[in-house]
């Protein structure tokens, strides 16, 4: 294809950005996409397939997955009119995206966080303002709140990615308050830093909560995440979605998988106790560096840099994440909080490294 055409057909701020990739060599042990470490239980699968087995396949899902919101309402304790679901949070990220921005506009976000918030902005000709932490990952709360007073949209992730760091909610309400544009809380990581900022929504009309199943919930492999808004707001959202966005399956599996809410918060609570374990533990081995985090992983710096840890860790068949590219990790890898057996190879293998 002429190099040509492709400047006529695609977008300038599309071609210039580089793809969202992730390194996915050969491994026995996955610790790079901050997966739940365990699968859910064979009874619990039987029961979706019985579901799905029983469910006509030749009709269309519900356009508004209504019983799904009914059950989301009860379990956060909101009104079922206040809820958008979608093809995972990035979904409805997108949709939210498509529905504010306008060229030109200003998305606020953080340096480091997740790549993606930039990549909705800069698609849509966005100006991409960033608040940059602090070689310790702190927020200038005085440079986030006047860059995100004056920003169209701001996505902050809480905790944050790639550092697993958490924004006072303080911060985050008067962010709210003194906004023109919409915040966004991405809490993707909520269940592991039991801070969530949902508390604040009734008093900011302005302010959006962004949840996925695919961490705690264990269902990266069922495309599934929602956000929480007001509810005048929300179906303006909604429209930023196609017809039809949410596939059968997904839907009776995160309509099962709500009934079991309990085994979720149990497993959670399991990750939580193994991450301060394991930073714990590799802190005391001489030259380790392991940050502390609220979240399902943490990044770890060795004397080798991440290009030799990373290749290391991959030879003992460990697969992490170089996190290098990100600022402010330029000799990081971030690594996911496996099962307790996981984490103890991790350890043995850094130990060998040394």
């Amino acid at each position: 294809m002429a190099e040509k055409k492709l400047k006529d057909w695609i977008k300038p701020e599309v071609l210039a950005q580089p793809a969202y990739r992730v390194k996915s060599p050969g491994h026995q042990i996955k610790l790079n996409q901050n997966e739940s470490p365990w699968d859910w239980p064979i009874d619990f699968k039987q029961k979706v397939l019985k579901r799905l087995l029983e469910t006509p396949w030749n009709r269309y899902p519900d356009l508004i997955p209504n019983r799904l919101k009914k059950k989301l309402s009860e379990l956060i304790d909101v009104s079922p009119q206040q809820i958008v679901v979608g093809k995972g949070s990035n979904e409805v990220l997108q949709a939210l995206a498509t529905v504010i921005l306008r060229p030109g506009d200003e998305v606020c976000i953080l340096a480091p966080t997740f790549a993606v918030y930039r990549m909705l902005g800069e698609q849509r000709s966005a100006v991409i303002t960033e608040s940059v932490l602090d070689k310790e990952f702190r927020v200038d709360e005085e440079d986030l709140l006047r860059k995100s007073q004056r920003a169209k949209l701001t996505i902050i992730p809480n905790p944050n990615t790639p550092t697993g760091t958490l924004l006072p909610l303080e911060l985050i309400d008067k962010m709210a308050a003194g906004a023109d544009g919409v915040i966004v809380v991405d809490e993707a990581y909520v269940d592991f830093s039991g801070v969530t900022a949902l508390s604040l929504l009734e008093n900011h009309p302005n302010l959006v909560i962004t949840r996925t199943f695919s961490k705690a919930f264990a269902l990266a492999g069922f495309r599934m995440g929602y956000a929480v808004m007001a509810a005048d707001l929300a179906p303006e959202v909604q429209k930023g979605l196609l017809p039809f966005n949410m596939d059968i399956p997904s839907l009776l599996t995160a309509e099962i998988l709500l009934d079991h809410a309990e085994w979720v918060q149990t497993r959670a609570g399991q990750i939580r106790k193994e991450r301060d374990r394991l930073i714990a533990r590799l802190n005391d081995l001489p030259g380790i560096t392991a940050w502390p985090s609220h979240s399902n992983f943490f990044l770890l710096e060795t004397p080798f840099g991440p290009e030799k840890t990373f290749d290391f860790l991959l030879s003992r068949g460990i697969l992490v994440r170089d996190v290098s590219g990100y600022p402010g990790c330029e000799n990081m890898v971030r690594i996911t909080v496996g099962t307790p057996e996981e984490n103890d190879i991790l350890c043995w293998a850094i130990e060998e490294m040394l």
